[in-house]
């Protein structure tokens, strides 16, 4: 039953918005139990490159429906960005068994989808 919760949770094919530190521990550990690649976009509505991957992003989240898709504002007043030490934006982190493995900084597509395609089939 845990498993199937942790499954519904982590919405297939989707892009899901972020928006506490509690809210973000819940996807990962999720992630973590459904054993789920988990990429982490760092992003704001003031910024060009964002504005150019995020339609780019959420095309890649129906592309790879077995890879979690979060995305988060660092303009929210929330302390999800500071707790990542994120420095610029756009960021992307890949996250497995929720520890940090990867990471793309800028809006490189290409860089993007080969991590997406090295981690989602590695173990």
């Amino acid at each position: 039953m845990q498993e199937r919760e942790a499954q519904a949770a982590l919405k297939d094919g989707q892009v899901i918005g972020i928006h506490s530190t509690s809210e973000l521990e819940a996807k990962k550990k999720a992630a973590k139990k459904a054993s789920r690649l988990l990429i982490l976009y760092f992003t704001a509505t003031w910024c060009g490159p964002c504005r150019y991957m995020s339609p780019l992003y959420s095309n890649l989240a129906t592309q790879h429906p077995r890879v979690v898709f979060l995305k988060v504002d660092i303009d929210e007043p929330n302390d999800v960005a500071a707790s990542w030490n994120i420095s610029s934006v756009l960021t992307f982190c890949f996250i497995r068994d929720g520890k940090e493995v990867d990471k793309v900084v800028g809006a490189d597509k290409g860089s993007l989808e080969q991590k997406i395609a090295q981690h989602s089939t590695s173990k």
